[in-house]
């Protein structure tokens, strides 16, 4: 009788591991390798998982203890030169990836990546900031990595919001990730910034 309780909890187990399998193949394959009939049910199942991913992950929310610090320069349309005690500090925007302005290679600087910056200037100019850190505190360039928060909102949600950038998320930073998806899914629905003349939508940027 024992045998048979280990025996059936093997299948149990087998069977688990089976529906598992199957539903992450539905979950991760792409769509276009999937038969007609299952694309529902994989839609289905990516929409329960980033239902529960949206519970687990939390919301933006400014540390009211955290120190801010002034905003000496937006470099470009993701990118701030802040002063934090005394010290010049560049500060990549953590989730986000705006069009070029000053990349060292001309060509790939667009009228787009100017128009992303000036945003970045109009919003930040003569104004302080507070930060919140994510996995990694710098880049392989050596810039600093936050999340920026102006008067209580994140900058990234403002720049995503009005379709001035687009989410990038790189491992192991992804706190906000889901957050940011859901911002740049509303801008792309609703046309707005890139979005709305076509660069975004043209896979430029």
């Amino acid at each position: 009788m024992k045998t048979r309780a280990v025996k059936m909890k093997r299948v149990f187990l087998a069977l688990l591991a089976a529906v598992v399998l199957a539903c992450c193949a539905l979950c991760f394959l792409p769509e276009s390798s999937l038969p007609e009939a299952l694309r529902p049910a994989a839609e289905a199942i990516r929409q329960a998982v980033r239902q529960l991913r949206e519970r687990l992950r939390p919301e933006p929310v400014p540390d009211p203890d955290a120190d801010s610090c002034e905003v000496l320069y937006a470099v470009d349309g993701d990118t701030l030169l802040l002063l934090i005690n005394g010290e010049k500090v560049t500060v990549r925007l953590i989730g986000i990836d705006a069009p070029e302005s000053v990349h060292p290679e001309a060509e790939k600087n667009t009228p787009e990546g100017s128009l992303a910056a000036q945003r970045l200037r109009e919003l930040t100019s003569g104004r302080r900031v507070t930060l919140e850190y994510d996995a990694q505190r710098t880049d392989r360039y050596g810039r600093t990595l936050a999340y920026v928060y102006l008067d209580g909102t994140l900058l990234q949600d403002r720049l995503l919001s009005e379709g001035l950038a687009r989410t990038i998320p790189l491992e192991p930073n992804t706190r906000y990730e889901d957050h940011f998806a859901r911002l740049e899914e509303k801008a792309e629905k609703e046309g707005a910034g890139f979005w709305g003349t076509g660069f975004f939508s043209s896979g430029s940027g």
